[in-house]
């Protein structure tokens, strides 16, 4: 406990987590807003025809997923990386000599900081969303609303274990972020283009997987399983980086 304390004073003593949370909030919220109105527009035209995807509470959170879940990475990123920046991992590791309490501390405040951070984004932008669309079914509370409640949550908590643990890994955050954006935004998406075996590879991304499990069919790609082994698959990758960080903390010089 005294070193979830530890913790949490230095999560609430430095700004860059307010930030990067609070932008991650605001930015979602500022993307439901217009694609609220959007598709309030788009209801009230009579030549609109058939509903497109903005009838799904998914299409509200555009945003979520975009920033809020990206930002609360890079947060957990961040708050590794600059205790070896600034040095503060020495003291925390002569309290703790083991060692591997203080990991685990850390990484449950962030992973229950990030799950937190995305629900409150979530529950804003379905009810913004849904207030200025006049979509009854951009709600968090019921349907599909209520199963991306939780899902995202769930999604950005085991990926911040997967985060933390390539943090501990490299101990440097522009190199940690860039690695990570890059394998998140562009070496998934852009594998399937290697010829023969491309689309056999994209399969098995793991975040992709998560993707799928998180999101439901659009974001299937080349996922050739069920939602639930996609989460198995994704949750097993995210543990065992975080656990390499964790045995590579242990056995290298702070």
């Amino acid at each position: 406990m005294n070193l979830l304390k530890s913790e949490w004073i230095k999560v609430t003593t430095t700004k860059s987590a307010y930030w990067l949370y609070g932008i991650g909030i605001a930015l979602a919220v500022g993307m439901a807003a217009l694609f609220g109105q959007l598709e309030q527009s788009g209801a009230g035209d009579p030549m609109a025809g058939e509903p497109g995807p903005g009838g799904d509470a998914l299409f509200a959170l555009a945003g979520v997923s975009a920033f809020t879940v990206l930002l609360a990475w890079i947060a957990a990123i961040v708050a590794v990386t600059g205790e070896y920046r600034y040095h503060t991992i020495r003291p925390t590791f002569l309290v703790a000599p083991a060692r591997w309490p203080a990991v685990v501390a850390k990484s449950v405040l962030f992973v229950v900081l990030s799950m937190v951070v995305v629900v409150v984004a979530v529950v804003v932008t379905l009810l913004v969303g849904g207030a200025l669309s006049g979509n009854d079914s951009w709600t968090p509370f019921s349907g599909d609303g209520l199963t991306y409640l939780w899902r995202f949550p769930v999604y950005t908590g085991l990926g911040t274990l997967a985060v933390m643990g390539l943090a501990y890994v490299m101990r440097n955050a522009a190199g940690t972020i860039s690695l990570f954006l890059v394998w998140v935004l562009a070496l998934e998406g852009m594998i399937s283009l290697i010829p023969r075996v491309g689309q056999d590879i994209a399969g098995w991304m793991p975040f992709s997987n998560g993707d799928f499990w998180t999101q439901g069919e659009q974001m299937r790609g080349y996922v050739t399983w069920g939602e639930w082994p996609a989460f198995a698959w994704y949750s097993a990758v995210c543990i065992a980086l975080w656990v390499v960080g964790l045995v590579v903390t242990l056995r290298r010089d702070a």
